[in-house]
């Protein structure tokens, strides 16, 4: 970094940092990247050697997309579900691990079912947390407190800047987060550059190591406009699924630019990155802005002048460049806001849909009861994610219960109409700008999910005449909320559109054009932008104060939960939650020297993660049951797979336990078996793997194309190896996949003329490998023998640069990092 050190006084305090500007100076086409690599590009460079810095440049100029760059973490964040199997990981590794890490990590307990929860199910990994977060420095625990906070990263914890003290000098550079789930994600929209990462990848920098990936394609897309009357930013966010859908973003870096940026709030734009990420991008990112800077003060009651003024020095804040489109984008798209039409969805028989303009003709029927008839609207719910708090739909919405109140317009009687409500935080939004009484007013009641109900005379009517009758909502997970089999149709809406449907009654109507209540008509009602955004002003540091003041206290029961006060955890050896991990087995591999390894299973293409690694309900017929039920547990006390899988001996049971897997070896049979050769005995796929561990017999997987083909299944990884799997032979991986394979010491092999039906494979075969030397993208000699008669046939090995090869000679990413770090 010392040849772009640079340095810049503030409030009579000097900073130092690495400057992009320097850097342009010398190379002027980097200027044009898009704002994202930027960041990379400071990160890599400030974190080189001076000799490698040369290499880093080349790779950003070129592009060269095959080349791998590091993300530097300064800081992780997890729920407690990702977590506490993780950390346990991490200290099973070495009880000589430094209590106080390098790197800061944010571990929040959000999960909304254990609010105020004390079921003894939560006690054992809750007194764990407990335990890491008094024990290692740098580890905060966010415990459970009385509302679920899925924000507290944007909301709270992020500082957009990072600072360094090396030598006599205080070095700024963004902040940069890794985690495993939307907590991470959604920081994008921050403009702090966050990666969804398994956690393996956590695990790794938590030992000080960079996350590897070759450096990534981006997509720019440009917002133009505002959005027209009528519209909501639900809308925006179906337009732009659909948009996504139908352009490639798998693996690449999506960034907004352009002059609509400023009419999206920063509680919008976290919606958008988190949408990014669901559609397998490696994150939506915002440059910062004006309203990004208006956010951290409005949350943190601070003064953010001096992240501003870095973000200018850098070149990093959004300027004229960014809206005329100066970056160099692999993939240009666009998104005119002004376009955007308001959408609806029709769950019927299926998932639908529509422009609302179109409503009327989705309608099929229009029969008449006594008190309702077909397409009369009996049920309206708003059911306010906790996910993502977004205070403009829930404050357009209420503006029109506002204006439909001072028109004197009301709902019909004959409709039941709720508010859910999943933190009380989104409740006190309304209450201080003075809205949900207008709501309430309408005769939307505030109840839990399971109040919900339509009256009985309704129901009654709709049964004896055999209606169709609606249920519109704006909720993300309707069809668990309601199971009620008078309802056919169901429709979801924006919030806003719920209630203007609500004043109108039925669906038969063009709801853009024809009158709502006599002479009044939605654009007589509909809130604009100008309006929205003046209450979201109204917003002020005091609430999140509020929210966040006691936010490492925990309710009454975290306070009341004891932990191991050692230096070293001690384990229980009756708990089935938590177990010391006995996965990590150090290697010094310079060859390829695996014999007489025995086939657990042949499979076809397209085996699933959950095929592997079970989700969900512990079945009280599974493998995992019998075990449980061994330690004394009863059916009710099962618990899920996702809750034991800080319990190696727990998650070993489970894998490749799937009731509809298929075993070429046992085919016709289904399920979680294969067979015991030696025996001839058919026999769980757990069974036989306990039996041959016992007598340190490596174990082979054939699979046809696609072998586990969603991406950040890492358990299934961990979970194979815990099996005592060791070489895995398939048409084809997912990269990701095989990067985590490596990571765990699994060697992944792919066929290049074979395949299992070729090659006539049966199961009772004995694999041999052997090879002199040891190197990325080597052609590999796999000796099958059956009975007497051996064939050898050659595949490619997946270990496809020198830092795999490092990884898979020491038997994985942790021992080789362990190799000469943070071991005191």
């Amino acid at each position: 970094m010392n040849r772009f050190l640079n340095s810049f006084e503030f409030n009579e305090k000097k900073y130092y940092y690495c400057d992009l500007e320097k850097v342009y100076e010398y190379f002027p086409k980097l200027k044009k990247l898009p704002y994202c690599l930027k960041v990379l590009l400071e990160a890599n460079i400030r974190n080189a050697d001076e000799n490698d810095v040369n290499d880093i440049i080349d790779v950003f100029i070129t592009r060269n997309h095959l080349k791998q760059i590091s993300f530097n973490a300064n800081r992780i964040i997890m729920n407690e579900f990702n977590a506490v199997p993780t950390l346990v990981d991490f200290i099973s590794i070495s009880e000589n691990i430094s209590k106080k890490l390098k790197v800061m990590i944010d571990v929040v307990i959000d999960n909304v079912d254990s609010i105020n929860n004390k079921e003894e199910k939560n006690k054992e990994r809750y007194s764990f947390l407990k335990y890491i977060g008094n024990t290692f420095e740098n580890i905060s625990i966010i415990p459970p407190n009385d509302n679920p906070l899925k924000q507290v990263n944007l909301e709270y914890l992020s500082t957009m800047l990072s600072l360094k003290r090396e030598e006599d000098k205080v070095v700024l550079f963004p902040e940069s987060i890794v985690g495993t789930d939307l907590h991470s994600s959604m920081l994008n929209s921050l403009g702090v550059l966050s990666l969804c990462v398994s956690r393996i990848d956590i695990q790794s920098v938590m030992l000080e190591s960079s996350v590897f990936l070759e450096l990534p394609k981006t997509i720019g897309i440009q917002i133009k406009g505002s959005l027209a009357q009528g519209t909501s930013f639900n809308d925006v966010l179906l337009t732009l699924k659909n948009l996504v859908i139908h352009n490639k973003i798998d693996g690449k870096i999506v960034e907004f630019y352009g002059e609509g940026l400023k009419n999206i709030s920063l509680e919008d734009r976290t919606i958008l990155s988190n949408l990014i990420l669901e559609y397998s991008g490696i994150g939506g990112y915002f440059p910062v802005d004006n309203n990004t800077i208006f956010f951290i003060e409005q949350t943190r009651g601070v003064d953010a002048s001096l992240i501003k003024t870095y973000y200018e020095k850098q070149g990093l804040f959004l300027s004229k460049d960014l809206l005329n489109n100066s970056m160099e984008y692999e993939e240009f798209l666009e998104l005119d806001l002004s376009s955007v039409l308001p959408i609806g969805v029709l769950v019927k028989n299926s998932y639908e849909e529509f422009f609302v303009s179109d409503v009327s003709k989705k309608l099929k029927t229009f029969k008449k009861g006594n008190f309702v008839k077909d397409n009369d609207i009996v049920l309206a719910l708003i059911d306010i994610c906790s996910n993502t708090t977004n205070p403009s739909l829930l404050i357009q919405a209420s503006l029109i219960a506002k204006k439909a109140c001072g028109l004197g317009i009301s709902i019909n009687k004959n409709i039941s109409k709720f508010i859910t409500f999943h933190s009380q935080v989104q409740k006190q939004f309304l209450e201080k700008l003075d809205l949900l009484k207008y709501l309430e007013q309408l005769g939307f009641l505030i109840v839990k999910k399971e109040e919900i109900s339509i009256s009985e005379s309704i129901s009654l009517d709709v049964e004896k005449f055999n209606l169709d009758v609606s249920y519109i909502s704006y909720s993300n997970n309707m069809e668990k909320i309601l199971d009620n089999k008078f309802v056919k149709s169901k429709w979801i809406f924006s919030p806003a559109l719920v209630i203007a449907y609500c004043l109108k009654g039925n669906m038969d109507f063009d709801i853009t054009k024809e009158n709502i209540s006599q002479d009044i008509y939605l654009s007589d009602i509909w809130p604009s932008m100008t309006e929205v955004n003046e209450y979201l002003e109204k917003l002020d540091y005091s609430i999140y104060k509020d929210l966040y003041e006691y936010i490492f206290v925990g309710n009454e029961y975290w306070q009341s939960l004891t932990f191991d006060k050692s230096d070293t955890y001690t384990w229980d050896k009756n708990s089935t939650y938590l177990c010391k991990t006995e996965l990590f087995d150090k290697k010094d591999r310079n060859v390829i020297d695996i014999k007489n390894l025995r086939i657990l299973a042949l499979f076809d293409e397209d085996i699933s993660s959950e095929q592997i690694s079970p989700k969900g309900k512990i079945s009280s017929y599974s493998s995992t049951a019998l075990f449980l039920k061994l330690k004394g547990l009863l059916p009710d006390e099962f618990d899920t797979f996702e809750n034991r899988y800080a319990n190696s001996l727990v998650m070993t049971t489970s894998i490749l336990s799937d009731s509809k897997l298929q075993n070429k070896i046992v085919k016709p049979k289904e399920g979680g078996y294969t067979k015991d050769f030696e025996t001839s005995e058919i026999m769980s796929i757990y069974d036989f793997c306990t039996k041959i561990k016992n007598n340190n017999t490596p174990l082979i997987i054939f699979s046809g194309s696609s072998f586990c083909i969603e991406d950040k299944n890492d358990w299934t990884v961990k979970g194979l190896k815990l099996l005592g799997v060791d070489v895995i032979v398939a048409k084809s991986f997912s990269k990701s996949y095989k990067n985590d394979l490596l990571k765990l010491g699994i060697l992944p092999l792919e066929f290049i003329d074979d395949d299992i039906e070729s090659l006539k494979l049966k199961g009772d075969e004995i694999i041999n490998i052997q090879s002199k030397r040891l190197k990325a993208n080597d052609k590999i000699e796999l000796e099958i023998c059956r009975s007497e008669q051996c064939k050898v046939i050659t595949v490619l090995s997946k270990i496809q640069n020198d830092r795999e090869l490092e990884y898979y000679k020491n038997g994985g990413v942790l021992e080789y990092l362990l190799k000469d770090t943070l071991i005191d």
